[in-house]
């Protein structure tokens, strides 16, 4: 079983998750966001990324027939080569262990350029990425299959330098 990416319409993730989730293995990435309503913080969840839902199975003609018919859903993420779209597991689990953690994260920057480091402390321990340091220090975490990046704060003792990834 593969993780294909399904491109849905504006502000309906939430509705196709809840359509696919009885059948299929479905994965929606959420965040948590402190945004100011009239002088007054509350909680809300977003998107980490809007359109996007991740979806794992064996993809034949009858399924991708029942994938692409759901309310809401667009279509199958393609490459330019024409080939659907798949998460490698790697990526994947990296992807789950960060929103699993209970650390704040975001979007960041792709591609990314810097000094790769591996955090050796903390719930992050053992991922890798790319250090930014400015006025609070970022670990950004590339997934690469989508082109995007993932944003974490740690602290500057809990990584140590490695070699360059490969799989760029």
């Amino acid at each position: 079983m593969k993780w294909y990416v399904l491109y849905t319409r504006p502000n309906h993730e939430r509705a196709v998750y809840t359509r696919l989730h009885q059948g299929f293995e479905v994965y929606l990435p959420m965040v948590e966001r402190w945004p100011q309503y009239h002088k007054q913080a509350r909680k809300k969840s977003t998107l980490l990324f809007p359109r996007y839902l991740f979806v794992r199975c064996y993809l034949d003609t009858h399924t991708y027939l029942e994938l692409i018919t759901v309310p809401g859903v667009m279509r199958l993420v393609e490459k330019v080569e024409g080939e659907f779209l798949l998460l490698c597991d790697e990526e994947m689990h990296t992807l789950q262990r960060l929103h699993n953690t209970g650390v704040a994260i975001e979007r960041g920057e792709y591609p990314i350029a810097g000094q790769w480091v591996q955090v050796t402390q903390g719930p992050l321990q053992g991922i890798t990425g790319v250090l930014r340091e400015g006025s609070r220090t970022t670990l950004v975490v590339p997934i690469h299959s989508l082109r995007e990046s993932i944003a974490v704060e740690v602290s500057r003792a809990q990584v140590i330098p490695c070699a360059a990834r490969q799989d760029m």
